[in-house]
């Protein structure tokens, strides 16, 4: 069980530092946000 909390951390925590630096408009968060595939519901919506 402490695996799995400790897997989900390293994984969310640092997903969530994307997600604030794409919002940020980071051109480099939102190249590594696409290219780990990292859903982001501020770039799903653009142009629209």
């Amino acid at each position: 069980l402490a695996a799995q909390k400790l897997a989900r951390v390293l994984t969310n925590d640092p997903g969530m530092g994307v997600i604030r630096h794409v919002d940020a408009g980071y051109d480099l968060a939102i190249d590594v946000a696409r290219e780990k595939h990292v859903h982001v519901p501020m770039l799903d919506t653009e142009g629209e």
